[in-house]
């Protein structure tokens, strides 16, 4: 998690803030595997916290749930092996994070995207 940790960290302030809206891993290493983006947003289901992921391919999207550890081991890993960016999208900012062709790592933060919260839609079903 080292390389990440200022990604993480702010993911969790986001959270422990109600500040997160919504997270998106974009700019995918290899085109040809045909995963496209990830798109990762927090539900309450039964008053526990669940991260939804929907892993957008080209033919298709898939779904998955996890909670905040698991879904930090899952970013991780994709950002490692499939994705240049990630996009944390909270309301006091933007954090991206971006992954160099050497695994270098670097932050850049920009204005708010969303000024309000999304609305909460029930999850897909995997």
């Amino acid at each position: 998690m080292s390389e990440f940790k200022v990604f993480f960290e702010t993911l969790q302030q986001s959270l422990t803030n109600d500040a997160f809206v919504k997270l998106t891993l974009s700019k995918p290493i290899k085109k040809s595997e045909g995963l496209l983006n990830v798109y990762m947003r927090l539900f309450t289901i039964d008053g526990k916290e669940t991260f939804e992921f929907k892993y957008r391919y080209t033919e298709e999207h898939k779904f998955k749930k996890f909670s905040l550890s698991e879904a930090i081991v899952e970013l991780e890993k994709l950002l490692l092996a499939s994705f240049r960016t990630g996009t944390l999208f909270t309301l006091d900012e933007d954090l991206l994070v971006l992954v160099s062709k050497k695994k270098l790592v670097s932050y850049r933060d920009n204005a708010p995207s969303f000024k309000n919260k999304l609305p909460e839609i029930p999850p897909q079903s995997s």
